[in-house]
C-alpha cells in the first residue's frame, strides 16, 4: 500500500479538477484500491480528456492528475 499522500492527492485533485475533467468528457472515481487495473483504468480516462483538451492549464491539471497515478503505481510495485 503507497505510504505517500498520493492517493489522497489523487482524490483531491479529483474533486478539485470536476470543471475540467466533465469539459473533456470524462468522468473520474476516487481511487480506493490501487490496483494496477484501477490505475490503468483511471490513467486511460486521463490521456481520453487530455485529447479533449487544448487549454495549458487544464492540461497541467490534468498532467498533475496523471502524475499522481504514476506516484502511486510505483509505490505498489
Amino acid at each position: 500500500m503507497p505510504r505517500s499522500d498520493a492517493i489522497q492527492n489523487f482524490n483531491d485533485g479529483i474533486s478539485a479538477y470536476q470543471n475540467v475533467l466533465h469539459s473533456a468528457g470524462v468522468h473520474l472515481n476516487p481511487l480506493t484500491n490501487p490496483t494496477r487495473e484501477a490505475i490503468d483504468e483511471r490513467m486511460n480516462q486521463i490521456e481520453r480528456a487530455k485529447e479533449n483538451t487544448t487549454h495549458p492549464e487544464r492540461m497541467q491539471k490534468l498532467n498533475r492528475l496523471r502524475n499522481y497515478l504514476l506516484e502511486i503505481n510505483y509505490e505498489t510495485q
